[in-house]
């Protein structure tokens, strides 16, 4: 610039004197110092020289609002460029958990990656550099060929904190081999519970062994000057990393070890027990500080301003950053990422300093910009934000050194540090049993003898050796996954040449008996896992783990090397153990374990935890010799708030799975209509896939079995070749309970043929008008009918004892299933039959027709009561407390557990799922026990628990449901015998129950017309005749038959539904050989006079239905049944069957038909049909409901000022049966 001037000027000198020339050119000179001292000012902050608060505030004034919000992203290496870097100011970069810039990258590629992002930075305005962080948790973990440490777990056994310095110093060196100066470690979790799937992130479960450990923080860092400000971070040069310190806190302490749960604990034990090692990491300079996923009592610690500002930050004077957990802002709500411009704006204010995005960073961006240009988010929290951040970024003098050389890449997996990573296995290894006495130890091994044996599918398996957080977030499985040693290959070099080493990774107890074996060493434990994966409710060995110990110890002296991430349940296979080894997650250097066993070194460390088998304690609940009560008390004692409401929560089997159960600790499962394991599945499928979801169930904590639950209304009508009886329609037509009694008892078996327990039935509506869609689940129009019916009850669940309390629910056996009386209550009797309408009647009325049926099921022992969608007087059911807590539980004294219709709660409003939480807090304080979900659980358990722990719901009403829940499982069995056999799979549409059904038909059938006189009746038809004419869409429909709640929910058409006998099938069996029986579905009458047929069967109805879709304003026979009943009866003698589901319209018909039977629809077994129209045996069934004229003339009852009907109640025409 000052050389351009001057040229210029001397260009026109000519027109200038050389006194003004010269004044001109001082000038110059003069304005050229100013400028260069104006520039020098400029560079403040990028002067070592100047103090760091000058260094941060000099640059903090010149950035603008992007640049500040950048510094405070961070986003993964797969989203990042130079160009991104460059565009958005961001300030840092991560690399997730097995986030590569190539498989097997070497240290130098990575170098690259990580300087190559990095100039995107320095080529911005301000050069600002960025920080590059990954998790470094066991060595430098995600990185092929470094040294990987033990995990956490096995170096708190070594009670060694300068060994753990020595550790973060060689981690140090390693990460900085590759590019990268920044650490998430070390994890200083305080674990009070090994169920938590990070159990093995932690030191110890006691606070002052995870204190000592924080020399991890020097060992990274470097040690912190003496006169350095405490709170203030450091970091001592480029052979160190800045730390981070997490996961802020309480994380180790969630309700039963549930990752990202809730720690439940009162501010004296948060301090006390899980912040402690923040106070020492912070004293000894820690960096960074990572937010835990957790809350604490109820606040996400992500959004908890008390414990990161006022604590953390002002308390504590903490001085380094605050960073998210990767996605953590987003966690904040539930579902993650439900509302992210809250996350953003209460994470923020909380006192969050660096987001790990890490991929949406333009909407972070864009969110947090918004807030803080609309005041929402003040400027002064983003300044002392990116004042942190920046005051990191000094103190590791990035700004001096802010690319990475090769320098140290021969660090990375050192020979040095993997001598003391072995050093660490050696000493974490804890010694747990020695020998069956301490006379005659069997440690340490003998090198040299004839043949040892080394088993396990942990022996030769580095990933398993390593665990999770190893190349891949979860850890991987096999040898080719980086460099380092196997116990197997440890045991191989390290006895004498002359030992034979065999290995048999599952030998079974033959092999290792015939061998002659001086010893073996199994080496079995979990597989690898990170975080939530990780959970686990009940800690067991993987298989094929126990079956090997069994085999191999009970066969040869042996010692067995647990390799887990956790105490795992070893007290089963104590005794056949003759010495027992915690080697926790050793790491690559498999040859620390070698050294120990074989005596090179001794056994030193001691367990950080009781790692001994649980004490044997008397759980009372487990023991079937105490009362019904003193176990639902001890069991209930037990229960945390989360497995009591999982025990209310009923879930679809097509959303479930055995981690579903495991997780939510589910309490049922139900298959809605049609919802089957595989089409056509045999009773053994269905059994292995309860099976399945009931092993997720027994491996939670307490091993509380599930429920599963099923529609089987008419049989087991959702299974494959099932018996499908008459539905109840029919059955009431019987006026039989003692038949309907051994129908009960029969579907039970079939039920349980499939593996299941607990059926939807029976219903108990007293259908008033039979417009409505379910009438045919009905039994009849009259109360006392359905009353004598509920004789179903003791057949499906066994007859109660004379002696049992009423009330009480009963269930005989595992040949029997729980019952549920449904649905409560007055279903059937809503205004014109519409289907989960209103019932308008008064207390009486209902109490007097609608309620009676349920007085006989609780004096029965009913298990369970489903509540009706319907309402009473405009009050809906499911949120009824008068007539469900106050009358049903307290004045009925029903002790079994009331369960919600399919999505009932939602329906409490209009439309339903209006309003769910309110819907929860209606129904639940109404007094519903149990919730057919079906499909989304989690909001219904999120939904409860807030309303719970916020005391919308009262703990008392919660533990009154989980009681009654808990009685009818005890009382089914369940907890001796929670898993089904194969043993009732030929019970399935038994001949037996096929018999039956056929004798139900049979009783159910209702001659209402035969003939035009008694004198001359058409029925009973003769089997001998030329030839005979069966017409109708449903003579040869097995599907129409058996109507809806057949196979699907809605039933189907067809003969390839299941397995049975259409009614044409059953009159060609019937009649005599000689006997031509033509079949044609809908023939014209032209058809039907030409071919002189001695009589004609028409079978026609309705067409398969179930609940609002068989809702009906005409009852009208659909076409064609009506023109074939007229092109027939017009033409031949005829008798019409109508298969329906309720009286229909047949006035119209009646005068030109000549016999006339109500089947209704009688199921599977069609020849109980063709059994009383050839006169085998008599008609005897009474009509349970009124057949009327017309529609118009409904609702219509006995008693009725109008009653005019058809045919009227209890009318049934009789026969005698014809002698052979």
């Amino acid at each position: 610039m000052l050389l351009r001037i001057i040229v210029e000027g001397s260009r026109k000198k000519t027109r200038m004197t050389r006194p003004r020339l010269f004044i001109f050119l001082m000038g110059l000179l003069l304005c050229c110092c100013f400028e260069i001292s104006a520039k020098a000012e400029y560079m403040k902050y990028k002067d070592p020289k100047q103090s760091l608060p000058v260094r941060v505030q000099d640059l903090l004034d010149r950035m603008t609002l992007e640049e500040k919000i950048g510094q405070m992203v961070q986003i993964d290496r797969k989203v990042a460029s130079a160009e991104v870097m460059k565009k958005y100011f961001i300030g840092s970069l991560l690399s997730g958990g097995g986030s590569v810039p190539a498989p097997q990258a070497s240290a130098k590629a990575w170098i690259d990656m990580v300087n190559e992002f990095q100039k995107g930075c320095l080529s911005t305005r301000l050069g600002i550099p960025m920080i590059y962080g990954i998790d470094a948790v066991h060595g430098h973990n995600n990185v092929y060929n470094a040294t990987i440490f033990p995990h956490n777990i096995g170096l708190g056994a070594t009670r060694d904190p300068e060994l753990v310095k020595k550790i973060g110093a060689s981690t140090a060196l390693e990460v900085r081999a590759t590019g990268i100066p920044y650490v998430f470690a070390p994890c200083i979790a305080v674990c009070r519970d090994p169920r938590w799937g990070r159990c093995y992130e932690s030191y110890s479960e006691d606070p002052e062994v995870v204190e000592a450990m924080t020399e991890i923080v020097p060992g990274l860092q470097g040690d912190i000057p003496a006169n350095s400000p405490k709170g203030v971070p450091f970091v001592a040069g480029q052979k160190n990393v800045a730390a981070c310190a997490k996961h802020y806190v309480g994380d180790g302490g969630t309700t039963q070890g549930i990752n990202e749960n809730n720690t439940v604990i009162d501010r004296h034990g948060l301090v006390s027990i899980h912040m402690p090692g923040y106070y020492t990491s912070i004293i000894k300079g820690v960096s960074t500080i990572m937010v835990s996923y957790s809350s604490w009592n109820g606040i996400k610690m992500h959004a908890n301003r008390d414990l990161i500002t006022d604590f953390l930050k002002n308390t504590l004077r903490f001085r380094g950053f605050v960073i998210t957990d990767w996605e953590g802002l987003d966690r904040i709500t539930s579902p993650p990422h439900a509302n992210y411009s809250y996350s953003i704006q209460v994470g923020i204010k909380a006192g969050i300093d660096m987001v790990m995005v890490p991929f949406n960073y333009t909407e972070f961006i864009d969110g947090l910009t918004f807030q803080v240009k609309n005041n929402i988010i003040p400027m002064s929290r983003i300044d002392d934000a990116v004042m942190r951040i920046l005051r990191v970024k000094f103190v590791m003098g990035l700004f001096e050194n802010p690319l990475a050389d090769y320098s140290l890449v021969d660090q990375l997996g050192s020979q040095e540090h993997r001598e003391l990573a072995r050093e660490a296995v050696r000493r974490s290894l804890v010694l747990l049993k020695n020998g069956q006495s301490t006379d005659h130890p069997l440690l340490p091994l003998p090198k040299k003898t004839s043949k040892i044996l080394v088993a396990g599918s942990h022996a030769d398996n580095l990933g398993y050796q390593c665990g999770g957080w190893t190349i891949e977030w979860q850890g991987l499985s096999g040898n080719n996954l980086t460099s380092g040693t196997t116990i197997l290959t440890a045991v191989k070099n390290t006895v004498d040449s002359s030992t034979k080493v065999v290995y048999k990774k599952n030998p079974d107890a033959e092999f290792v008996k015939s061998n002659d074996f001086s010893y073996a060493i199994v080496v079995v434990g979990e597989h690898p896992y990170a975080e939530t994966q990780g959970d686990s409710m009940n800690l067991t060995i993987a298989d094929p783990g126990p079956s090997t110990i069994t085999n191999v110890c009970g066969a040869v002296k042996c010692v067995v090397i647990i390799i887990s991430g956790r105490p795992v349940v070893i007290q089963p296979f104590l005794n056949s153990i003759d010495a027992l080894v915690a080697a926790w997650l050793p790491g690559t250097e498999g040859q620390g374990v070698a050294d120990v066993l074989f005596g090179d070194y001794g056994f030193t460390d001691k367990c950080y935890r009781n790692c001994s088998s649980e004490k044997a304690e008397h759980v009372k609940y487990k023991d079937p010799k105490q009362p019904l009560n003193v176990r639902i008390k001890d069991l209930i004692g037990r229960m945390t708030l989360e497995e009591k409401i999982g025990q209310m929560v009923q879930i679809e089997r097509a959303v479930a799975s055995a981690e579903v159960m495991k997780k939510y600790f589910i309490g049922s499962v139900l298959s809605g209509g049609g919802s089957v394991p595989a089409p056509k599945a045999s009773a053994k499928t269905w059994l292995n896939m309860v099976n399945e979801f009931q092993k997720g169930s027994l491996s939670t904590r307490l091993g509380i079995p599930m429920i599963y639950g099923i529609d089987a209304v008419h049989g087991h009508n959702n299974v494959y070749k099932a018996t499908i009886f008459p539905h109840n329609i029919g059955l009431g037509a019987t006026r039989d309970p003692a038949l309907v009694k051994k129908i009960g008892a029969a579907t039970a078996l079939e039920v349980r043929a499939t593996g299941i327990p607990y059926a939807f039935a029976p219903c108990l509506a007293v259908c008033r008008d039979p417009r409505w869609g379910r009438c045919y689940e009905s039994y009849s129009e009259d109360h006392k009918i359905v009353q004598a019916m509920t004789e179903i009850i003791p057949g499906l669940q066994g007859d109660i004892p004379s002696n049992s309390r009423k009330g009480v629910p009963f269930v005989a056996g595992k040949k029997n299933v729980a019952a549920c009386a449904k649905h409560y209550v007055g279903d059937g009797g809503t205004t014109r039959g519409i289907n989960e309408n209103n019932t308008v009647i008064d207390r009486h009325g209902l109490l007097s027709i609608h309620m009676p049926a349920y007085y006989n099921s609780i004096i029965k022992g009913v298990s369970t009561v489903m509540t009706s969608y319907s309402s009473w007087n405009g009050v809906k059911n499911h949120a009824n407390h008068e007539m469900v807590t106050n009358f049903l539980k307290k004045t009925l004294r029903f002790r079994g557990f009331v369960i919600s219709d399919w999505e009932g709660i939602d329906r409490i409003t209009s439309p339903p799922h209006a309003n769910y939480t309110y819907s929860i807090l209606a129904s639940i304080n109404a007094g519903l026990d149990m919730i057919m979900v079906p499909n989304n659980y989690k909001e219904f358990i999120d939904g409860l628990t807030y309303l719970v722990k916020n005391k919308f719901i009262p703990m008392s009403r919660i533990d009154d449901a989980v009681k009654r829940i808990l009685r009818v499982k005890f009382v089914m069995g369940l907890f001796e015998d929670p898993l089904a056999d194969d043993s009732l799979v030929d019970q399935l549409g038994s001949q037996e129950h096929r018999e039956l059904a056929r004798e139900a038909v049979r009783k159910s059938l209702v001659l209402l017309k035969n003939g035009d006189s008694a004198d001359a009746p058409l029925l009973p038809l003769p089997k001998k005749a030329p030839k005979i004419l069966v017409a109708g869409s449903h003579a040869n429909n097995l599907g129409y038959q058996c109507g809806g709640w057949t196979i699907e929910w809605q039933g189907q058409g067809g003969n390839n539904i299941t397995d049975g006998t259409t009614i044409l099938t059953a009159i060609k069996k019937t009649v005599d050989p000689k006997t031509k029986v033509v079949y044609k579905e809908k023939p014209d009458a032209e058809f039907v006079k030409s071919n002189d047929f001695s009589y004609a069967i028409v079978v026609v109805g309705e067409h398969p239905y179930a609940e609002t879709n068989g809702d009906s304003l005409n009852l009208t026979i659909p076409e064609p049944g009506p023109s074939t009943i007229g092109n027939v009866c017009g033409a031949v003698k005829c008798v019409v069957v109508v298969i329906s589901g309720r009286p229909v319209v047949i006035q119209p018909y009646v005068r030109y038909i000549d016999a006339i039977v109500a089947a209704w629809l009688p199921g599977s077994e069609g020849q109980g049909v063709a059994d009383v129209l050839f006169g085998d045996y008599g008609f005897t069934g009474k009509l349970s409901f009124t057949w009327f004229k017309t529609v118009d003339q409904l609702p219509m009852h006995v008693g009725d000022s109008h009653y005019d009907p058809l045919f009227p109640f209890g009318f049934g025409l009789t026969t005698k049966p014809t002698k052979a």
